[in-house]
Order: C-alpha cells, then structure tokens, then sequence
C-alpha cells in the first residue's frame, strides 16, 4: 500500500464573503505525523481556512484533502469522522461538570442494566480517562469541577477529548495565549509526543519565538493567499516576519528606548491594601500594594483569570473594593467612579475595545471625541459646536497618525491596529498623568503592535505612568521597566525589566496552579 504524502490539505481553496476574499487560490499540504503552523496576521485569512477544513463552512471553490483524497464537508461531523478536531481558544467545557464527565461528554460509555434502561459505565469511562492522561504523559484530577480547574488543565481535557474521540489530525488555535511559559513548556512536551505517535498537528499562532520552536514546517498566510511555505530547520524567523506583513519587519518588538530617557519621578498611582471578594464567578483580590511612577511602565504578568480583570476595574472605577485604598498623587480616588477619575487624568484602554473601548457602529468622530461632549469649550450655549467637534476629532486622529476614510464613517470599517490607535489618540488628548492599557495590542497586526508600542513609549517619556496588563510576555519583556506578577489573587513578585527573563515570570505565575502536572517515569 502506497504511504500517504498528504494527511490534511487543500488546493486552490478559495472562499469569498460578499466582495470580501477571506481565501484565495489556497494551496496547503500538512504531512502524517508532523506539527505544522499557520502564521499571518489578523484577516490574512487563517481562521477561514480552519473553518474550512473543519467543516464549518464550504469552500466557493478549490478542494480539501484528507489521506490524498478529494472530500467534500457539508457539516463538522463529517471532518469529525475522518478524525479532524479543533481545540478553539474559548473552551468547550461544561464548568458545572467534572472534568471526567467532560471527557466523556456525548460519548459516554454505557453498562447495559435490566430492561430498556442503561447506565453509564463510569468505570470505564475514568479507565480510559487515566489511559489517555498516561499516554499523554500529564495527571488529571478527574473530579475536578471544569470552571475551577486552570486553563492550561483545561486545555488538556479538550485534547484528551478529541483523542478519545479517534481525532488523528488536531487543529489548536492560538493554545497558548493563556498560558505560563512552564505551562507553554508542558502543552509543547504533549504536542511532540502526540505528533511522535502519528498525530498530525496544526498550530495556529502568531508568536514566531514559540513557532521556531515547535513546527516541522510553516505556511504564511497574508491577505488570504499563501505568501510562504518552508521547514523550520530551513528558515528563521525574520524570514518568515517578512512574508507575514509583506516587508522587513523582523523587530516586531521595538527595543526600549534608553538614551536620555527621564529617571522615573513621584508616585502617580498608589494602591494599599486592595482587596475584593469573589462575585459571580469574578476572582477575588487579596491584599494589593502597587505603585506607578512618573515616566514608567508598570507591567502585570500572570495567568488569564487570575485577578487582572478586576484589579483593572478597580482601578478604572468600574468595581468598588471590600478594602483598601487607591491614590492618584495626593488625591484618594478609591470609590470615585469612572467619570469621576477621567476628569482626575486618567485614561483607559480597554481589553474589550469592540464593545468597551468603542461603539463600533458610530463614526470615527463620535468615537474619538466620546467623553468631550460635556467640556463647555465644545458648546455653544445648550448646543454642541460641530465645526469645533470635528476640529477636534482631525486633531487627535492626527496626532497618532489613524487612517481612515472619512470622520462620517462606522468605527467597524477601520482595521484593528487603527480601532485601537483610535482608542489612544481619544484617552492621551489632554496630557493624563496615569494611563490603564488593558491588552493593548490585543487583535492587533504586527505593524500596528509597533505603532502601539511607540506610543506607549512616547507617553511614559513625556512623563506618564502607565500599568500594563498583557497576557503577551513578549509584550511585557519589551515594554516593562518593571514587573509585577499575579497569582490567585494576589501579588506574589517582582522582577526588573531589564532583569527579567520568561523563566523567572513563569515560576512565580504558576506558585498556585498545580492541578495538572507532568507525569515523570
């Protein structure tokens, strides 16, 4: 029997939506047996192509490829049974149910009982359960309740899942966007041995450095077209940079600037004792002390779910602590509420940007001038000046360089990096003295991760304090003059910028978060 060259592939895959080709003249071959990635910026076309694959949508044109033969999905299922699955980024787990009742969940082995009833057989189901972990070379506490299990456990019971299931080719989009580095290092150990007993492997990522090194071979997607194809033993990650966005933009990070940087100055924020209780599945804060400089980055390094979240609504006065105090200078802001704190100096850059950081049906000067309605310099009487309004609106656009059409048009037709250029050029007009960047390159191109990055630096240096919360520890190591780290609540380190190292972050992220660990001998 003639071996199989091609495991999971496509030719000349083409999808279009209106006017819009998500997919064009795609050409992608993943062999048996190897860790394949798929790089591109946002929009180049990647999850289309998943969804393609996978059956979510059918293709205008073109064909898929399974075992070297054409097929044609209609429905999920169809993939499913030639052993195609995906782990998405929002988990698929019940969190009420165990992590064991997860595993079998749909598929639930059955102990045929007297008469037309049966029971399922949860004998078998936690032998299979402690099979599949041992393979997989991880522990599971399988009585574990899903919601309250780390994500990184998390995200072993969805792969576990579909190999119970007989998925030979595993589709994961962007695992690591929550995990620790050590988490990282654990979730890449699983992936070579499932790919060392045949499994095949696409790894959808846009962190070139974890790329590097974990694929056999990489395909570049821009615009919706194949720009790029090699092996990794063949290529280097400025090459592959260069053909994600179609230039020499290898530094996707800029390195920090320190010649005749200003020596960090006077406490801006001062935070005592903060302290919150759990609400509604929210997670409890516990005892914080931090503090943001003039002409500082503050990073905050930590596991998605952690804290970070409420910490930035408690600091932006969507939430109001149990105790403790947070000051802006001289001026206690502790219960102030969100107006109340803009009107102090200080800005916000919301990790939601579609649906906090933004109206993205109302036009880009409604967006970029939200909040300065109420200055009495933009009215005329009980009425708003328009000629002012839009004044002020080509000013801020301006100043950080946004493109846009027309000010007339939605917030929705501009591209990611200038939504959130938008989001900065509003919250930075009129100097505020403290800045909370929430994700700030999240859904962002890699030139439009620089621009933000610069302005980060630009703030800072004009005298600012910023405290960034990132789930990128690139981002983190290239932006912090300091880092903290959260952990369960609580502030459990930190590090100096240019002393820190994804090792160290990593160890102090994970102090509480030994549910899952790798099994040894």
């Amino acid at each position: 029997m003639q071996d199989v060259t091609i495991r999971l592939g496509a030719h000349g895959l083409c999808k279009a939506y209106g006017a819009v080709e998500a997919n064009r003249d795609v050409t992608l071959d993943v062999a048996p047996g190897e860790i394949h990635a798929i790089v591109g910026e946002n929009g180049a076309g990647k999850s289309t192509l998943m969804r393609c694959l996978q059956g979510i949508e059918r293709p205008d044109s073109g064909t898929i490829l399974v075992d070297d033969k054409e097929v044609a999905f209609s429905q999920p299922q169809q993939a499913l049974a030639l052993g195609i699955g995906m782990v998405h980024q929002e988990f698929m787990l019940a969190p009420d149910l165990t992590l064991l009742e997860n595993l079998v969940l749909g598929d639930e082995p059955e102990r045929v009982s007297l008469g037309a009833l049966s029971r399922i057989d949860w004998g078998v189901a936690r032998n299979s359960g402690e099979t599949l972990a041992a393979q997989a070379g991880v522990r599971i506490d399988w009585d574990r309740r899903a919601g309250s299990a780390p994500v990184h456990v998390q995200q072993f019971v969805e792969i576990l899942r579909l190999l119970r299931r007989g998925t030979r080719i595993l589709i994961l989009d962007e695992p690591t966007a929550v995990l620790a580095p050590q988490q990282v290092d654990d979730l890449f150990a699983l992936l070579r041995r499932l790919r060392d007993g045949g499994t095949t492997i696409l790894f959808i990522s846009h962190k070139l450095r974890e790329v590097m090194a974990l694929a056999d071979r990489v395909t570049v997607l821009r615009r919706g077209e194949v720009t790029y194809r090699a092996a990794l033993d063949e290529t280097d990650a400025e090459t592959i940079a260069s053909h994600i966005v179609g230039g020499d933009h290898a530094n996707i990070a800029p390195v920090q600037p320190t010649a005749g940087r200003p020596e960090a100055g006077a406490a801006v924020l001062s935070v005592t004792g903060l302290s919150v209780p759990s609400v509604d599945k929210s997670h409890a804060l516990h005892d914080i002390d931090l503090s943001v400089r003039e002409n500082e980055i503050v990073g905050i390094a930590g596991v998605a779910g952690n804290g970070q979240d409420e910490l930035v609504e408690c600091l932006v006065g969507l939430r109001l602590p149990e105790a403790g105090r947070v000051m802006l200078r001289d001026r206690e802001i502790t219960i102030a509420d969100n107006a109340q704190r803009r009107a102090l100096g200080v800005a916000y850059i919301s990790a939601d940007r579609r649906n906090e950081g933004l109206a993205v049906a109302a036009s880009v000067e409604a967006n970029v001038i939200a909040g300065s309605q109420r200055s009495p310099a933009l009215r005329r009487g009980a009425f708003l000046n328009a000629r002012l309004m839009r004044a002020l609106a080509q000013k801020r656009l301006g100043a950080l360089n946004v493109q846009y059409g027309s000010l007339d048009a939605p917030a929705a037709s501009l591209s990611g990096g200038n939504q959130q250029r938008l989001v900065f050029a509003r919250e930075t007009d009129g100097d505020p003295s403290f800045m909370m960047a929430a994700q700030p390159t999240r859904g962002v191109d890699i030139k439009g991760i620089e621009a933000i990055h610069r302005i980060l630096f630009d703030f800072r240096d004009r005298g600012g304090a910023v405290l960034l919360v990132s789930e990128e520890m690139d981002e983190l190591l290239a932006l912090s003059d300091r880092i903290l780290v959260m952990s369960g609540g609580r502030i459990v380190g930190e590090v100096a910028g240019d002393e820190a190292d994804p090792q160290t972050i990593g160890r102090m992220m994970v102090l509480q978060d030994h549910a899952a660990e790798p099994a040894h001998g």
